[in-house]
């Protein structure tokens, strides 16, 4: 055989073994790697190589096919933070194009109601990269406590305390469309001062049913320009939740939130606020009534007075009650 035909032989048997390689290499490629679902999160903020030692450690033996695929494909510093869930029989093409495309998974973030910030920010950091105690701070601003909508709302795992704020922020504007506003401003309201409102309707009553009916009351208060005299924002003032009978030496406490003292809204809300109490200020029960008091009994409920010597015969039987289960605070 000439030279020139050894060469071309050669070279014919160098193709086909790099062919044959190729034709390898996708298969082992376009294989699934695992027989169970498997969860990754790459952290917001990680470089190339701390992406890379992350994928590693927490993925199983056979995902070092995914971080082959990657590197193979000099990939390493295109890949993505989030939360990746691969399931079973993916390949192995496919889960390393999803993690430099970003074709990460979302969460289920609650922002739930509630009194106090605590509760609210680390319900809302439960399944978010988010730091807790930068999320109550953010949350516990006077400018972004009133515009907090507690609610369901889906996210990227790597969201951080900023952009819940954003995001909240954003989810606000979109609640108080113009039908909203106007319903607010036929009663006389701003959407904040709406909010104000429905956190101590909610504060005075945890029945839904019953909300609007408070909501009237408190309105009806206002538009005669008489004191709100809400014992949730006294007891608000006080910051002492445990206060479950409101005494005489407590409405003297010195604060813009003693509604006793001082006439119309306090400065801001007293909780973060259902968006269902906020319906019942925009939405409230017509009626005449100006006093309320707690029935005896604890059921969470109330009786409606439109007379202050109705109310006082309500109040004596709330407070004989009260004497009877020996709550004195």
């Amino acid at each position: 055989m000439s030279k020139k035909g050894v060469l071309t032989g050669g070279l014919l048997v160098l193709g086909l073994g790099l062919g044959l390689s190729v034709l390898a290499w996708n298969r082992w490629m376009a294989g699934t790697w695992t027989d169970q679902d498997v969860t990754v999160e790459l952290w917001p903020g990680d470089n190339a190589v701390q992406h890379l030692a992350r994928l590693e450690a927490q993925l199983p033996p056979s995902g070092q096919r995914i971080l082959d695929h990657v590197e193979m494909r000099s990939w390493e510093g295109r890949l993505k933070a989030g939360r990746y869930r691969f399931p079973a029989g993916e390949s192995v093409r496919n889960s390393a194009a999803r993690l430099v495309t970003g074709n990460r998974e979302a969460v289920k973030v609650v922002v739930r109601a509630g009194r106090d910030v605590g509760p609210v920010a680390g319900t809302a950091t439960r399944r978010i990269h988010a730091d807790s105690i930068e999320v109550a701070n953010m949350l516990a601003q006077d400018s972004m406590m009133w515009r907090v909508l507690p609610n369901t709302y889906e996210m990227w795992w790597e969201t951080d305390a900023q952009a819940l704020g954003e995001r909240l922020l954003l989810e606000h504007a979109r609640w108080w469309n113009e039908d909203r506003v106007a319903a607010a401003r036929a009663q006389g309201l701003s959407p904040k001062e709406a909010t104000v409102l429905a956190s101590i309707v909610q504060a005075e009553t945890a029945v839904i049913s019953e909300a609007p009916a408070v909501a009237g009351l408190y309105l009806n208060r206002l538009n005669k320009g008489m004191a709100l005299q809400a014992d949730p924002t006294l007891i608000f003032a006080l910051g002492d939740p445990s206060i479950r009978r409101v005494l005489d030496v407590h409405k003297e406490v010195d604060s813009p939130y003693n509604t006793y003292k001082h006439r119309g809204l306090p400065p801001g809300p007293i909780r973060y606020v259902d968006p269902r109490y906020l319906q019942s200020v925009l939405h409230p029960a017509e009626h005449a009534f100006l006093y309320m008091c707690a029935k005896p009994g604890g059921d969470g409920t109330h009786d409606f007075a439109r007379t202050y010597r109705e109310h006082l015969r309500n109040a004596r039987a709330y407070q004989s009650w009260l004497n009877k289960q020996r709550i004195y605070r």
